[in-house]
């Protein structure tokens, strides 16, 4: 059996008003036909302005529910439903969740938009898959080693100054997301060795530790707007021969690099598709910088800008387009020759 509600029927703004009020006691039998809720396997009530739900204690068979955008403060009466394997609770007021403890099952977990600041207990699930916390209010990451079937990671626009590194490696760990925190420093290495996505992006970090290169899966790697100041770390993203594309703006180093070091830095690597979103052209040998080793990034679009209209300019009009950051700069009428192959890859 499955309640699905999506849209409230036709009423007076009065009767939709006493049906969002029982639903804040949340009276779940009397939306059912035979008010029988020991079967129902599915419950989907989002936007209703439900504060409590008490009925979850009789709901035993319960697989999947969704109460997305309520009022929510305590759910602890949810820790009797041993058979959820999907939880949705994002935007509500949740600040506890110990009572996810003994749900055992459970695969995919969202709490995001919440109050929540402590999560150690969330190490206990050791089946869960995707576990999302964003926009929460989480200082501490603590050791995720126990999660050994976690594949998704979310944990943007927290708080969070310390992710302690796992005890042991996380195989199965496919992505991690904590953009927009406080972290100074991150620990890379071959506990992740598996990881395919990592958004670092909006932190506070100052240097990449060597141990990246032990992360050889790495395909995808964002770290705009932090404050690394050296550039060696590059030598490091060149030893990862999977790595496809790679965002370093408004850090200090990338904003005093000098050109030809970048573009020793292109020409390196393997299989590297876009660098700050720009596509890289096919062939790397076409991106040259008619700049010697004193000139910075910062001189190079003032450089094309001043020689885009001259005749038969290509050269500088590549090294325009190169450093601009919209992506369709590449992908105009005229170079449609030059990048079709760009395309095919992505």
């Amino acid at each position: 059996m499955h309640i699905l509600f999506t849209k409230m029927e036709k009423a007076s703004d009065a009767k939709d008003r006493e049906i969002i009020k029982k639903l804040t006691i949340v009276k779940i039998s009397s939306l059912i036909k035979d008010g029988n809720i020991s079967n129902c396997k599915e419950l989907i009530l989002k936007n209703k302005g439900i504060e409590e739900c008490e009925e979850l204690y009789q709901m035993k068979n319960l697989n999947k529910i969704d109460l997305s955008q309520n009022k929510i403060k305590d759910l602890s009466m949810i820790e009797m439903n041993l058979n959820l394997y999907h939880i949705v609770l994002q935007e509500n007021l949740i600040d506890n969740i110990n009572y996810l403890n003994n749900i055992n099952n459970l695969l995919f977990l969202n709490l995001s938009n919440n109050k929540i600041k402590l999560i150690d207990n969330i190490c206990q699930l050791k089946n869960l898959k995707t576990l999302i916390l964003a926009y929460n209010e989480i200082e501490k990451v603590p050791n995720l080693s126990n999660l050994q079937s976690l594949e998704t990671l979310i944990l943007k626009n927290n708080n969070i100054e310390i992710f302690t590194k796992p005890a042991k490696e996380m195989i199965n760990l496919k992505k991690i997301s904590l953009s927009f925190n406080k972290i100074r420093q991150f620990c890379f290495g071959s506990h992740f060795s598996n990881l395919q996505e990592l958004r670092l992006n909006s932190n506070k970090l100052i240097n990449i530790d060597k141990d990246i290169i032990y992360m050889a899966a790495l395909k995808q790697l964002y770290l705009q707007n932090n404050y690394i100041m050296e550039s060696d770390f590059l030598n490091y993203i060149n030893e990862l021969n999977n790595i496809k594309s790679i965002v370093i703006s408004d850090n200090p180093f990338f904003k005093n690099m000098n050109i030809e070091l970048l573009n020793n830095f292109i020409k390196k690597s393997r299989n590297l598709i876009t660098i700050n979103s720009v596509p890289i052209p096919y062939d790397k040998k076409f991106v040259t910088f008619p700049f010697n080793t004193s000139h910075n990034l910062s001189s190079t679009e003032n450089y094309a800008n001043s020689n885009t209209n001259k005749k038969g300019n290509n050269r500088n009009m590549k090294t325009k387009n190169f450093f601009k950051v919209k992506k369709n700069n590449f992908h105009n009428k005229s170079k449609k020759n030059n990048y079709k192959n760009i395309k095919q890859q992505k």
